[in-house]
């Protein structure tokens, strides 16, 4: 069978086919079969193959059958997003073939709510009976033994659930209840799994925002002490007494009025100062992005009128200034900004990348995140010009792994010292450089 291992007795009824990706595309399935046969016997391995090529060369994923299906779920259990086989980047993935979902128990499963306590399991027996086989009826209970008004339903096919949904959900108010009957599929394990992880991220990204303060500038400062330092020396009296008699000069493109209004609003950013122990609400963010708008002028300005000596190193610092006052804006009002960025990278179609030393790798995602997670976990860091999760393209998984690109390598570095190592649920991000083009390339 397609050079397929496979034995003359059959595996036990409820036996699964478990799909296996990430495995090197140069193995056999007598390799495979040593990295399966730990968990218990071997019914069947048959190796997805590129029917195109000649001879037919290996997908680098496979199909796997146990004679049980304890073994298969130890296998899966184990090996999962766990172990990294040889010459591979990301761990293995396993899960149940798509052929065995057709009929899983979690597929025919329905939570009933706002139930009446005085209920047991005959009488949920009763009510939804009509609709089918009921396989199992289960109240939950306390640990006195009393019903929590909720129960479990598991039907024998996914219509006969779809059925009783249809009829009974919010259909009537039973005794002593609130509101009426919930009637709904129950939570599978990847929603309760997926759920966790979103609150524990959220969690820690509350605990990484009260480090940073997402719209204070004394936390941002504690991330990035550069940019406020940068602030002070741009506004210091020596400096500003230097922009005073630059405001004297005659700068190409631009009027004698544009450049006093530029000067002005620079003189107002002396003000940040004493922000610094101060939230920066909604209010001044109106403030905030006039002063960013300002110093970008400025910043045009003066940079055509060719300044030298200490003048132009202030540019500098200016510059970087005003990239970090981006960064604060863009923290006030994160979800805006990252749909913004988002529809613009989609428009690009191709991943955009800052400067050298700004384009990071991050590895071990969780399978579930996607651009938008990993570009608002970045986001406190600095100005994000790219987020992306890579997607196989065959299983239309996530890879677990993704690139975030910044405008400055200040950034890029802040984020390194802060996410490296950072755990979400059982994983630890890894957060390291993108090499340079120059560099072999990492895959």
């Amino acid at each position: 069978m397609n050079g397929a291992l496979e034995h003359s007795d059959q595996p036990d009824p409820d036996a699964i086919k478990m799909f296996v990706g990430q495995i090197p595309r140069s193995w056999s399935e007598k390799e495979l079969k040593e990295l399966f046969e730990p968990y218990g016997a071997v019914y069947q391995i048959n190796i997805l193959r590129d029917r195109s090529q000649n001879p037919p060369q290996s997908k680098g994923c496979c199909f796997v059958t146990f004679y049980t299906r304890k073994a298969a779920l130890e296998a899966q259990n184990a090996l999962h997003n766990i172990k990294t086989l040889t010459g591979m980047h990301h761990p293995i993935q396993m899960k149940p073939a798509d052929s065995e979902k057709s009929n899983a128990v979690e597929d025919r499963k329905l939570f009933i709510g706002m139930v009446s306590k005085k209920c047991n399991e005959n009488d949920i027996r009763v009510m939804f009976s009509a609709f089918g086989q009921i396989e199992e009826c289960r109240i939950l209970r306390g640990p006195d033994g009393l019903s929590r008004g909720c129960a479990f339903i598991t039907f024998s096919t996914r219509a006969m659930a779809q059925n009783a949904i249809k009829a009974m959900h919010q259909s009537q108010t039973m005794e002593g209840c609130s509101s009426p009957i919930v009637v709904k599929f129950a939570d599978t394990q990847k929603d309760k799994e997926q759920r966790r992880l979103q609150q524990q991220l959220a969690q820690q990204m509350q605990q990484l925002n009260s480090a940073t303060t997402w719209g204070s500038l004394t936390g941002l400062g504690g991330l990035t002490p550069q940019y406020l330092a940068l602030l002070q020396q741009a506004t210091s009296s020596s400096n500003l007494g230097a922009f005073s008699g630059i405001q004297q000069m005659a700068v190409p493109g631009t009027t004698a009025s544009s450049n006093a209004s530029a000067m002005n609003s620079l003189t107002s950013l002396g003000t940040l100062q004493g922000l610094a122990g101060a939230t920066v609400g909604l209010n001044n963010i109106n403030a905030l992005a006039g002063s960013m708008n300002s110093m970008a002028a400025l910043n045009g300005g003066l940079g055509g009128a060719g300044l030298t000596n200490g003048t132009a190193g202030t540019m500098d610092a200016l510059t970087q200034a005003y990239s970090g006052i981006q960064q604060y804006a863009a923290a006030a009002l994160p979800t805006l900004y990252s749909q913004s960025l988002l529809q613009q990278q989609g428009a690009a179609g191709s991943q955009k990348e800052g400067p050298e030393g700004a384009n990071l790798f991050i590895y071990h995602l969780p399978q579930e995140f996607g651009d938008q997670d990993i570009l608002q976990m970045f986001m406190p860091f600095g100005n994000v010009v790219s987020a992306k999760v890579f997607i196989d393209k065959q299983t239309n998984l996530s890879k677990c792994f993704g690139f975030v690109s910044y405008d400055n390598p200040v950034s890029a570095q802040a984020a390194i010292q802060a996410m490296n190592g950072f755990q979400i649920g059982m994983k630890r991000l890894k957060v390291q450089l993108k090499r340079s083009k120059n560099d072999s390339k990492p895959y």
